[in-house]
């Protein structure tokens, strides 16, 4: 592949800014080649901001592109998972804004469209930072036999902050509150780290957001796979200290975590001193030495994980490998959220199955209802879609794409 990656962003608001300053810097390797957004003003704004020429509203104009390699999909979260499906099914490559999407159904459509058309799939991840990629692999299996953890998150959103986009705040369009736009940052990286998720359950309600339908607080407990079993707590009227992350992994023989405004970084220490100066000096050697595009001189914001990430993409499909950080691991934070979502309507334990939750959260009648959801009318809503797809799945001329989702 000679020449230069053709991106397109679908999407033009707060967040393509940041994939515009991103992909600039990956000049030689690719070029935003077309915009698109419902709102034309929003995306002519973005196209002489950027100095792109090719405009569209509808974001299928956009995937009928040839020029077109790959897409950031920057959307509200209710558009993540159709657009990412048409994108993959038009041949595009797809990196697509947190969250992954807006249900664990969701994620099994989007994977499955990617494997069926031979594109990547990646999701903008804290998985990507490299000192937390190099503590997860030398670090996490000298702390010896983990015996708990936990992950507490404060932010703060005022009621204009909803105001300003409406599509927030509500069930049908941002998927939930707190959890999924603030706290899936910090999940992705605590589940990454743990292994991935096994059961999720919890409590939340809305306090202090009078205008909005969804969660501003909420507790609950992770069932990871590991076996260990974690405690997290997530608010967005905590003013201060607004942004901070209190997370811990505590084993037998050390620790890792973060107690810092946001988790950019986090760290850790082991009983053996001695053994914990050797694996810092090795750390901080091999963070020293990293290059490659955005790797020299690391600073973990929105734009180096996004550089990495698209610059990923364009070298998996140079050497015909996977991404480095999979469309799986990424739909693993959406396991909490439906979960605890569940959990939060029915007071109960939420989570078994993927299939389980794999389904349209019902909207509470009214903003702070609470309704009771009988479980047999899953099969009304996505838990019986996935079903019947999965079964049409193990019939597919391709039935290995299948496989991993029926597990």
């Amino acid at each position: 592949m000679s020449k230069k990656f053709g991106i397109g962003i679908i999407g033009c608001g707060e967040i393509s800014v940041s994939h515009y300053r991103a992909y600039r810097e990956l000049a030689d390797e690719c070029e935003i080649v077309a915009l698109a957004d419902a709102v034309e003003a929003a995306a002519k704004r973005r196209a002489q901001e950027f100095g792109v020429e090719t405009v569209y509203t509808n974001y299928h104009d956009l995937l009928a592109d040839k020029r077109v390699d790959a897409v950031a999909i920057c959307t509200p979260h209710y558009l993540h998972a159709p657009m990412t499906i048409a994108a993959a099914n038009a041949g595009k490559h797809v990196l697509v804004e947190k969250p992954m999407c807006m249900n664990v159904g969701e994620v099994h459509e989007m994977v499955y469209a990617a494997k069926k058309n031979g594109v990547r799939l990646t999701m903008s991840s804290e998985q990507v930072n490299p000192r937390h990629r190099w503590i997860k692999e030398h670090v996490l299996p000298e702390i010896g036999d983990i015996s708990f953890t936990y992950l507490v998150d404060f932010y703060y959103r005022n009621i204009a902050y909803y105001e300003k986009a409406r599509w927030r705040g509500t069930w049908a369009r941002e998927g939930g509150g707190i959890f999924v736009n603030q706290a899936i940052y910090t999940w992705d990286t605590w589940q990454w780290l743990m292994g991935g998720v096994d059961t999720a359950y919890g409590y939340w309600t809305n306090l202090l957001h009078p205008n909005i339908e969804v969660e501003d607080i909420g507790y609950g407990l992770v069932n990871f796979r590991s076996g260990v079993h974690g405690k997290f707590f997530a608010t967005s009227i905590c003013e201060e200290p607004e942004g901070t992350v209190w997370m811990r992994i505590a084993g037998s023989k050390g620790e890792i975590f973060a107690v810092l405004p946001w988790l950019y970084t986090i760290d850790f220490s082991l009983h053996d001193k001695s053994a914990e100066e050797d694996l810092r000096d090795e750390m901080e050697t091999h963070l020293a030495n990293l290059q490659g595009p955005g790797l020299q001189n690391w600073n973990d914001t929105h734009d180096r994980r996004v550089l990495l990430q698209m610059h990923d993409i364009i070298q998996a499909v140079k050497e015909d490998r996977e991404v480095t950080i999979s469309p799986e691991s990424c739909g693993e934070s959406m396991k909490i959220l439906n979960g605890i979502h569940w959990g939060g309507w029915n007071h109960a334990e939420a989570f078994r199955k993927w299939t389980y939750t794999n389904f349209e959260l019902p909207p509470p009648s009214k903003p702070g209802t609470l309704p009771t959801v009988d479980d047999s009318k899953l099969q009304n809503w996505r838990g019986g879609k996935l079903v019947e797809t999965l079964v049409n799945l193990v019939k597919d001329p391709a039935p290995t794409l299948a496989a991993p989702f029926l597990s």
